[in-house]
């Protein structure tokens, strides 16, 4: 059992007189991009602030040299299982670190968070109370916020009160290098499409209850292809390639070009949204967050998660949320529904109120064009 802690070497920080604060924000990854406006909060109203982040490992290549973190403690899953308990003993090593912290923030609200922010070792670890609070959580904080606004960006703002921040732009940073720059450019190069943005769609998730019907997606992109004449590019993650193809397939078949991108890491899929998508259309997953937090126009879809708490409203976000709360399913977060069978949770949206989205989001987005 491995647990790994890495260290950014270009901050040089006066230890003694800087508070250190340990974020615990340890999956998954629309989560961790919602986390990311509390941690630009805290690194404007503390520059001199040692900044960590505990982080699980698929959330992880996120946050890897981040300009505002300070350290990343990436903690394998299997760590709170019951095998793993002998771990913890490392854990709690390795997040004590050699200074220790001052405050722990526990953006998860769940029991292992609650574990990890209480192994810190730090004496003030801030979660929340209530229904924000789920499971043991509660029994680990020492400050405990029962937020008042119900969009998760601004309960995770509300978590900074005790640290003294009371109000900040809700921004978002999402960084990456110029070696994953020269990836995707040099995939630009292969294909001859340095300059061209694409309607980027992301037609999976990894709830069956999150899926829209793939019926809509080749409707949609037919006549999103024909109304605005993007191309259309599909994006996937781990072991998605060979349906992503198959996909671009049907796409084609009806009409409008498409093609797959390229496999790449959640860094490399932010530079590759930031220079190549004009418009994304997505569930509520990851690389929508993503997309809505780098600017880009984007269609959000929600079926069994619900969009007045998980909407991606980041400041200078462009985004529509698209949710049928009819449904009995409606902001349940029910991985598997017990009233839809898989795919159908969303089957009331259309492909037309989404070409109605995407059209009021472009026509937005020309008039802001400086």
């Amino acid at each position: 059992m491995t647990v790994s802690i890495q260290t950014n070497p270009d901050l040089r920080l006066n230890t003694q007189a800087s508070p250190r604060i340990l974020i615990v924000r340890l999956s998954a990854v629309g989560d961790v991009v919602h986390a990311l406006p509390a941690l630009n909060a805290l690194r404007a109203a503390m520059p001199q602030a040692h900044i960590g982040w505990a982080v699980h490992p698929g959330a992880s290549n996120l946050l890897e040299g981040h300009p505002q973190i300070d350290e990343l403690i990436i903690v394998p899953r299997q760590v709170f299982g019951w095998k793993g308990l002998a771990g913890l003993s490392g854990l709690r090593k390795l997040l004590r670190g050699s200074s220790g912290w001052d405050w722990a923030v526990d953006f998860q609200g769940l029991t292992k968070s609650g574990v990890a922010a209480w192994l810190s070792g730090a004496p003030r670890r801030v979660g929340f109370a209530g229904n924000a609070s789920r499971e043991l959580n509660t029994l680990f904080m020492t400050d405990r916020i029962a937020p008042q606004s119900p969009g998760v960006i601004s309960m995770n703002m509300e978590l900074l009160k005790p640290i003294g921040i009371s109000k900040h732009a809700a921004k978002a940073v999402l960084s990456y290098t110029a070696d994953d720059m020269e990836i995707v450019e040099s995939w630009a190069r292969k294909y001859g499409i340095i300059n061209e943005r694409f309607l980027v769609i992301d037609p999976f998730a990894g709830w069956q209850s999150k899926l829209w019907e793939q019926a809509n997606w080749i409707d949609m992109t037919r006549e999103a292809g024909k109304k605005f004449g993007l191309r259309v590019l599909v994006i996937h993650g781990p072991g998605e390639v060979m349906k992503a193809e198959q996909i671009a397939q049907r796409i084609r078949a009806a009409g409008t070009d498409a093609m797959v991108a390229p496999s790449t890491t959640l860094r490399q899929l932010a530079a590759l949204l930031r220079e190549h998508a004009a418009c994304v259309v997505a569930g509520d997953t990851g690389p929508m967050h993503m997309a809505a937090a780098l600017g880009v126009p984007t269609v959000a879809l929600f079926g069994p998660s619900d969009s007045r708490r998980n909407a991606p409203a980041f400041d200078g976000a462009m985004f529509v949320a698209l949710q049928d709360f009819s449904q009995p399913c409606a902001g349940s977060f029910a991985r598997h529904c017990r009233y839809h069978p898989p795919g159908k949770c969303m089957a009331s949206l259309s492909p037309d109120q989404v070409i109605d989205a995407l059209e009021s989001l472009i026509s937005a987005a020309a008039t802001n064009i400086p």
